[in-house]
């Protein structure tokens, strides 16, 4: 019997409550709801456009597509050079597999870095060195509650001319040098899938300053449809002679979410302060009662990069060697505490990968040891005293 999930259900009354008053108004799909939790969204995070969809996935899948050099009808020039095939985007090799699918599907390749087996994050040397010709933008991902370089990689993005796509779908609030993480870069994507720092059960929210990229994912989300763009004048007065209601100028998707969904965002979204501040505090409170297994050098938890205030999405350790995992793994497991491995460990050792064109720069030590010796369980903002003392006495008695 599980006693410590990975997960916890953090739905209430009050989001039953607004869901049942979008199925009172007869409004289901993206509509008004969407629109505010959208602007919520923005306002909270401190951006100018917020665009709701209905999954992480697809906000990655569109924030690669909204830098394709695909849009014969771009109303102004922008300061990078867009996407064409064969083009490369570096990203690490310890990551969700949808952070690398979508950039296959645009026809460039996955360029992979190695990370840090401490921090779980990519080196900035390592970043520097895989950089070519052909480099378009970087992909940081920010693992499991904690950031990566973010500062310095955008420094090397202005310098360089590079997109710099943030992919925070594990890190939702988390902030670096007082900054939310999903706002540094030139896109930022968010998951809110059940597990998530909150939840609309399945949704996605993609942010962004710059008008361009906002209207081209705006269009990209519904069909390339104009109907939901900020700039639809611009199109509907170059052409004319189509219906203005049903003008379509993009190559686009049906990636749109529901009004349901997005009334439960609305709750969540208020709640998403505690949420971290809770995490924030379990991760501490286990981070003092390893320190005895850290010093042994038994374990060691994610360290948390400079300056960020983490809210620890699980919580991640690598243990000395592979056996101790695997049996660690055993001994949680058998005691009610469910575990899983670090994301999908090096992306690069999964089968899927020999299925799209990449390139590995350097040699990925650091994903190895975390994909043969990493680990983790949850941290739900709903654990109680209790649950978090029930897990520091299993993990002590399984190395006493």
């Amino acid at each position: 019997m599980v006693k410590i999930p990975l997960n916890k259900n953090t739905i209430g009354n009050a989001e039953k409550k607004a869901l049942n008053k979008v199925f009172d108004s007869g409004y289901m799909t993206m509509g008004k709801v969407t629109k505010e939790f959208e602007k919520k969204f923005a306002e909270h995070l401190g951006v100018k456009h917020a665009i709701y969809v209905n999954s992480g996935s697809s906000a990655n899948l569109l924030a690669f597509s909204a830098i394709q050099d695909n849009d014969k009808f771009r109303e102004k020039k922008q300061k990078n050079e867009f996407l064409k095939p064969g083009d490369e985007i570096i990203v690490p090799a310890v990551t969700w597999s949808t952070s690398i699918w979508p950039i296959a599907q645009t026809g460039a390749k996955a360029v992979f870095v190695d990370s840090e087996p401490d921090t779980l994050q990519m080196k900035v040397s390592d970043i520097k060195k895989a950089i070519t010709k052909k480099t378009r933008a970087i992909c940081m991902v920010h693992v499991l509650g904690n950031a990566g370089y973010i500062n310095e990689v955008r420094e090397i993005c202005k310098k360089k001319k590079l997109w710099l796509i943030e992919d925070t779908c594990e890190s939702l609030g988390v902030k670096n040098k007082n900054k939310y993480l999903g706002t540094f870069g030139d896109i930022g994507t968010f998951s809110f899938y059940f597990s998530h720092h909150i939840t609309t059960v399945e949704g996605g929210m993609i942010v962004t300053n710059n008008d361009y990229i906002a209207n081209k994912i705006m269009s990209l989300r519904s069909h390339g449809w104009t109907r939901d763009m900020n700039n639809s004048s611009y199109y509907e007065k170059k052409f004319p002679d189509i219906d203005p209601r049903f003008l379509f100028v993009n190559v686009g998707y049906n990636l749109r979410s529901t009004d349901m969904n997005a009334a439960i965002g609305l709750v969540q979204l208020k709640k998403l302060e505690k949420f971290n501040q809770r995490r924030h505090d379990i991760g501490k409170i286990w981070n003092e009662a390893f320190k005895g297994l850290q010093q042994k050098k038994l374990i060691q938890p994610m360290k948390i990069t400079k300056n960020t205030k983490a809210s620890w999405f699980g919580f991640p350790i690598i243990c000395e060697t592979q056996e101790i995992r695997d049996n660690l793994r055993i001994h949680l497991e058998n005691n009610g505490i469910e575990t899983r491995p670090i994301i999908c460990g090096n992306m690069t050792k999964q089968p899927g990968i020999k299925n799209i064109k990449y390139r590995v720069s350097g040699k990925l030590i650091g994903a190895d040891i975390i994909m043969d010796r990493g680990i983790f369980w949850g941290s739900s903002p709903d654990m109680t005293k209790s649950e978090v003392n029930y897990v520091i006495k299993v993990v002590n008695k399984f190395f006493s």
